[in-house]
């Protein structure tokens, strides 16, 4: 639950402070049907945590179930959507957004902004690779430079 709070923290300051906005945050489930399982991992730990971030005035829903979580981002305008693991969300990002994805690192003394994607050795000098996702970054470091 401290977990959840502290990450969510960091992202909603990060946020207000550079992209000077108030953000919609979404956070999945750990059960892919939240509550269907006999594991209290919802009840117990994620919803205790949504409560608390309510409670600090953090624009914040959930848990909700991850396997409709994407579908469900231009309804509720999310702009953050928290998993509880790597795949959770980093798998329909990706197929979304393809190559135009970024990954941030907050949490550091420094913004971390790097491409999403991995190091494609097996694609070097081949000259296939998309640099889209680089530009992504460039533009993205400028804009809360």
């Amino acid at each position: 639950k401290v977990k959840i709070i502290k990450k969510v923290k960091i992202l909603n300051n990060f946020y207000k402070k550079f992209i000077k906005k108030k953000p919609n945050f979404a956070i999945l489930g750990l059960n892919p049907h939240n509550f269907s399982s006999s594991k209290k991992s919802e009840e117990e730990i994620i919803s205790k945590a949504v409560k608390n971030l309510i409670k600090l005035k953090i624009k914040v829903t959930g848990p909700i179930s991850a396997d409709s979580s994407f579908m469900m981002l231009k309804k509720y305008n999310y702009d953050v959507i928290v998993g509880m693991y790597h795949d959770q969300v980093l798998t329909p990002f990706k197929a979304l957004y393809k190559f135009n994805a970024i990954n941030i690192t907050i949490g550091l003394p420094f913004i971390r902004v790097s491409p999403d994607h991995g190091v494609a050795k097996n694609i070097t000098g081949k000259r296939i690779a998309s640099p889209d996702s680089l530009i992504q970054s460039i533009k993205f470091f400028n804009l809360i430079k």
